[in-house]
């Protein structure tokens, strides 16, 4: 699950369980160079197996921190997760995080990036065909469109493995923890700090479950329930996206700023789906597809922020120029990553048919599209190895915070509160509020929350 209009789970092979301690070979210290973002900001590289299991073959993960600024009082490791999947976490901490992380944390941690497999400098996953056929419909209700479908995913697939090579099958999250292990190793730390928004709470999970005495504090801000089964993940996608929905109608009811203030912003985006089904919403020559604008108009409620640009693309929509609406997911260079990292830890053997009508009728407005709508039916018949199969949390350190808001489109609030009870001893703290996970933008109380838990360890305070 992606972190922004930008982050994001058949049933494959259980997580093995591997000693806490295992790696696959003791890891050289890091050479650290400063970096071309931001010269405050030191980057590396670490070399890992390719494939964990046996060792075979390497691959050069990029890494970069940013050093605590006071090393009198260092606390140790902090390793962030921004979410996704599919941009460059080394990057995005040499270039932002003097600006996106409190003073306080980046006083007494180095904070660290890490690009995992199929992302930014590591590999990043390329294609040679487009991540969408146009002839597939992504809500088939026949056997035979599942089946057109699941041959389209699988081309797309086959397409990224012919061009970015063996690493396409080593980009699941259980690989990607054993790469952080094997990161925490070469950093001389005994254990770490993690702080992971939406999809990095699915690899904390991976983590906690395989390094659990290597963690400090876990910290999972927008949590995604990965013992819960595809299907069910559908439904409450779904209905926490037609609440998003009905939360930006009600905003443009009450405030005189949005764009469609005074307007019935339910037939605006009736009339602006109708103009796209019939070929006449256009981006430039382009015709602009319904999906598109389902897709554009969930992305943009990841974000409290986006709600006025939401209000003034449906509006510029309904005239017939869909430029602002068709910058949702699909365009997304990362896309391609997104996709082929996510579908190998999304089980996507599910009665598709049976899960259209569900979704429709949950969340009637969009069609039925949600974010994880596309990630479940962009995974059927992908062609690389799944390898998490759905279960509760198997153990956890007991510094764990959970982090969930109220109206979050993306990971509902029931998957924290579900996780909550997966783990003893952990904490929950919830927001009120619009948008998916509160780093850094959504929420402030929240983002102190995690702030102080990282210094302290110290219970918060379980409502913002």
């Amino acid at each position: 699950m992606r972190r922004t209009g930008a982050a994001v789970l058949a049933f494959g092979v259980a997580l093995t369980a591997v000693p806490a301690t295992a790696t696959a070979t003791a890891a050289p210290a890091l050479d650290w160079k400063r970096c071309a973002e931001d010269s405050t900001s030191q980057c590396s590289a670490l070399t890992v197996p390719l494939d964990w299991a046996n060792s075979s073959g390497k691959i050069e993960l990029a890494v970069s921190r940013a050093p605590a600024r006071d090393p009198g009082r260092r606390l140790g490791v902090l390793m962030f997760n921004p979410g996704g999947p599919g941009a460059g976490t080394a990057e995005t901490v040499a270039k932002w995080a003097s600006t996106s992380f409190p003073a306080e944390i980046l006083d007494r941690f180095d904070v660290i990036g890490l690009d995992f497999r199929g992302t930014g400098r590591t590999t990043p996953v390329q294609c040679a065909l487009p991540a969408h056929d146009p002839l597939a419909d992504r809500f088939p209700t026949t056997a035979r469109g599942v089946a057109h479908l699941a041959k389209s995913n699988a081309a797309f697939a086959e397409s990224c493995v012919a061009k970015t090579g063996p690493a396409m099958a080593h980009l699941d999250t259980a690989t990607i923890a054993r790469d952080m292990d094997a990161l925490r190793e070469a950093l001389g730390e005994k254990q770490i700090s993690y702080l992971g928004i939406s999809y990095g709470t699915m690899l904390g999970q991976a983590y906690a479950e395989l390094f659990p005495h290597r963690l400090r504090a876990l910290v999972l801000d927008g949590v995604v329930d990965r013992s819960l089964s595809t299907a069910q993940m559908l439904r409450d996608n779904a209905e926490a996206t037609q609440d998003g929905w009905a939360y930006f109608v009600d905003w443009c009811a009450r405030e005189v700023s949005c764009a469609l203030h005074g307007k019935d912003a339910r037939q605006v985006l009736r009339e602006v789906i109708a103009r796209a089904e019939s070929g006449e919403l256009k981006a430039g020559n382009r015709n602009v597809t319904a999906r598109e604008v389902q897709a554009s108009v969930t992305g943009s409620m990841n974000l409290a922020g986006l709600l006025p640009k939401l209000a003034q693309g449906l509006l510029a929509a309904s005239t017939g120029d869909g430029s602002q609406v068709s910058e949702g997911m699909f365009s997304s260079p990362i896309y391609p990553s997104y996709r082929s990292i996510i579908c190998q830890d999304v089980p996507a053997r599910f009665d598709v048919p049976t899960a259209v009508r569900e979704s429709r009728a949950l969340n009637p407005e969009l069609g039925g599209y949600s974010e994880f709508w596309d990630i479940a039916s962009g995974c059927l018949g992908w062609t690389q190895p799944v390898r998490w199969s759905p279960h509760p949390w198997r153990t956890a350190p007991p510094s764990t915070l959970l982090v969930s808001g109220e109206h979050d489109v993306a990971t509902p609030r029931e998957w924290a509160e579900n996780v909550r009870r997966q783990i003893p001893g952990s904490h929950l703290v919830t927001w009120k509020g619009f948008g998916h996970a509160s780093w850094s933008a959504n929420n402030r109380c929240a983002h102190l929350a995690i702030r102080n838990y990282l210094l302290s360890l110290a219970a918060p305070a379980a409502q913002c």
